[in-house]
């Protein structure tokens, strides 16, 4: 265990008693002057943008420095001035104002107006957080908002019950890089209570932006949101293991069906067909299905990411600069739950699902999930592992193997350069072992290969500013010259350039803006091409017997139709990430007859601290939750060309966010180990009829 394991930040029972008095009530400071009167709209003081707006009216629009409130756009009570912040590629994800009161107030309501000009501006989610005086190291949430609906115009109301703050910092967040976001009004009010004297000078530039920066706490010792509460929200280890006790029972005689279903999950009243002893495809009276080992009739209901180990239901507990982020009300005793800290490639990271686990089950905590883990899937209609991690000791379960693109390739964006004549090789060593091992698992379905990384005109657009060294760029100069019979002079008038020859034309930056539009598909059609064949031949080499189910793409992110379309005659079945509520997306690939899978998908609800993936997949309630998968997931099925799907994921990430800050509400179960049941009832009976819908056709 690394040495910064060691170092736990716990409140101890006079912190726990600081944050009782915030919570519950207002705290005022020790110096006072005279009581202002209760709603009042307070505009005394300055504010500070973490990054200065580019759009919107002056003072504010351009401003680096310090904006008084009383003479600000966004405190001028006026809803046709604002200050914005327009999207780019490049645009910051989350957008900050730090308002400095100059003292302490008790604060009665928040008001953040922010009316967008057009659909090309919004927000997905504001966070408020704010501190007193006697609170100098880190902030307090009073809410955060997700935004539902389509409305332009959107008032966000924060009741901060009357609690003290002479610093309040409002976080938007984009939903994606080109959003632009809006903020036309602050109205912060006075509460009841009485005002605190000014304990210090009004913060400098400096120090505001240093406020930016703090952290806010978040999370009790179970990993739990500190501002709700709800039936169920754990508050004890006993309360865990009586949970634990509760389901065990309930579950206990709980196990495949082998009258409906054969061992591998497929469905005996289809039918038999021919038995290979592994997975495979069939089209059957224009449907196409999966077959299993045995011979029936298989459709995939999986789960993603279903392990305790999965990197991204940790947490850091660390910032960049190696200090402790003061966000934990308790982080778990470093020794009595070493198993869940890990530091490994993807960071240094805790695991609150971990140590939870290992409260509910105790000894032999693992072997005891595993068992309820299995047992829960099986209930709820469940039939497979689909992407990313699975219980390390379950084998009589099917699964796809996500075989994942080695990082030393020479790297192209979020890609890699396929006409690299090493990159063969490269790859073949690293996946090679794997399939060796898994060749003869007749649980295994198949596998997918990288992740959501396949080639648009963005990739072109990279490659033809290269130079000669890139395997890329000489495979476009090469195509380009096919196409025009090795004609230099028709070539340099297409692509806008002088090039004396076609190995100057390697070296010399391209414009992508003069290259016709289907040189450009060429293009990336014989990539994607490279690319697939090169997978397929190293799967073939070393197995035979399973399926390769393309690259889980994301249909309107990072790809293409011509990368797509190509890729269809080396794969089995073609795989997508679809996080969406409109199931359509299958029509895009009608045409090519191939077995398609919808390998990650999710609904959300915004409560409890977490977040969701997107507007389009967030949801109302946990039961809408699952009404919103019903309608998805049948809809999908209806269609003959879909063979399956996999949620994503198995439990929610955690409140305080992995890594990359994401803290989506995505489980199956909470990290209390927790199953969403008004969700997973719903759940439990569409699966049971998924076979039905896909053989009638809706």
């Amino acid at each position: 265990m690394q040495s910064g394991r060691k170092r736990r930040w716990s409140w101890g029972w006079a912190g726990k008693l600081l944050l009782a008095l915030v919570l519950l009530a207002p705290v005022v400071a020790v110096h006072r002057d005279r009581a202002n009167a209760e709603g009042e709209l307070l505009t005394s003081g300055n504010y500070l943008y973490s990054i200065a707006p580019d759009a919107g009216q002056l003072p504010d629009k351009g401003a680096a420095g310090l904006i008084a409130s009383e003479s600000g756009v966004i405190t001028d009570g006026v809803l046709t001035t604002y200050a914005g912040w327009m999207g780019s590629a490049t645009s910051a994800g989350t957008v900050q104002v730090v308002i400095d009161l100059l003292k302490d107030y008790p604060i009665g309501t928040i008001n953040i107006i922010m009316n967008s000009p057009n659909t090309y501006w919004g927000y997905k989610e504001v966070s408020v957080k704010y501190r007193n005086e006697a609170a100098p190291d880190y902030y307090y949430i009073a809410g955060k908002y997700a935004r539902t609906g389509t409305d332009l115009n959107n008032t966000i109301n924060v009741p901060m019950g009357n609690k003290t703050a002479r610093f309040v910092v409002i976080d938007m967040k984009r939903s994606q890089p080109y959003q632009h976001i809006p903020l036309t009004e602050v109205q912060i009010y006075q509460g009841a209570g009485e005002t605190g004297a000014e304990l210090s000078p009004a913060y400098t530039a400096e120090q505001l932006q240093a406020e930016m920066k703090k952290d806010a706490l978040m999370m009790d010792k179970y990993g739990q949101w500190l501002y709700e509460t709800w039936d169920g929200k754990v508050t004890s280890d006993e309360q865990l293991r009586q949970e634990y006790k509760a389901e065990a029972g309930a579950l206990a005689r709980v196990k495949l069906d082998r009258y409906t279903y054969d061992q591998y999950g497929g469905i005996k009243s289809g039918g038999k067909y021919k038995s290979t002893g592994y997975f495979r495809l069939q089209q059957i009276n224009g449907k196409w299905w999966f077959i299993t080992p045995e011979g029936y009739k298989f459709i995939l209901k999986g789960v993603d990411a279903a392990s305790i180990w999965e990197w991204g239901y940790g947490t850091p507990y660390h910032k960049a600069d190696g200090s402790p982020r003061q966000v934990f009300e308790e982080l778990p005793d470093p020794a009595a739950f070493a198993p869940a800290y890990a530091s490994d490639g993807n960071g240094e990271r805790v695991s609150f699902l971990v140590a939870n686990v290992m409260r509910k089950y105790g000894r032999d905590f693992e072997a005891r999930w595993e068992s309820i883990t299995r047992k829960r899937l099986i209930d709820w209609g469940f039939n497979a592992f689909s992407k990313w991690t699975k219980p390390r000791f379950i084998k009589d379960f099917p699964y796809i193997e996500l075989l994942q693109d080695p990082m030393n390739l020479k790297r192209i964006q979020w890609t890699y350069d396929v006409f690299d004549p090493q990159a063969r090789s490269i790859i073949e060593a690293a996946i090679a072992p794997r399939l060796k091992e898994l060749r003869n698992d007749r649980w295994l379905i198949g596998y997918t290969y990288d992740n959501e990384a396949g080639w648009n005109a963005d990739i072109v657009k990279t490659v033809l500013t290269y130079g000669a060294d890139s395997a890329a760029k000489s495979a476009f100069v090469d195509q380009v010259a096919a196409t025009y019979n090795q004609d230099l002079a028709a070539v340099n008038a297409v692509l806008g350039t002088s090039a004396e020859s076609f190995d100057a034309l390697k070296a010399a930056s391209i414009n992508i803006a003069n290259v016709p539009a289907e040189v450009v598909s060429d293009y990336i059609r014989l990539a994607s091409r490279t690319y697939f064949s090169t997978i397929k031949s190293i799967i073939s080499k070393y197995d035979r017997n399973h399926l390769f189910m393309g690259a889980s793409i994301v249909p309107t992110w990072r790809t293409s139709l011509e990368w797509d379309s190509a890729a269809m005659e080396f794969v089995d079945a073609f795989s997508v990430d679809n996080y969406s509520n409109d199931p359509t997306w299958i029509t895009r690939y009608a045409s090519f007859n191939k077995p398609l899978l919808n390998l990650e998908f999710t609904f959300s609800h915004a409560a409890r601290g977490l977040s969701p993936i997107n507007a389009s997949t967030s949801v109302a309630g946990i039961a809408e939750r699952g009404l919103a998968f019903k309608a998805y997931v049948e809809s999908q099925a209806a269609n003959p060309l879909f063979v399956g799907s996999g949620w994503f994921a198995y439990y929610d990430q955690a409140v305080t966010g992995r890594r990359d800050n994401e803290n989506f509400n995505i489980g199956l179960v909470n990290q209390q180990d927790q199953p969403y049941t008004d969700m997973v009832r719903i759940m439990k009976t569409v699966n049971a009829g998924l076979e039905k819908v896909h053989e009638n056709g809706g």
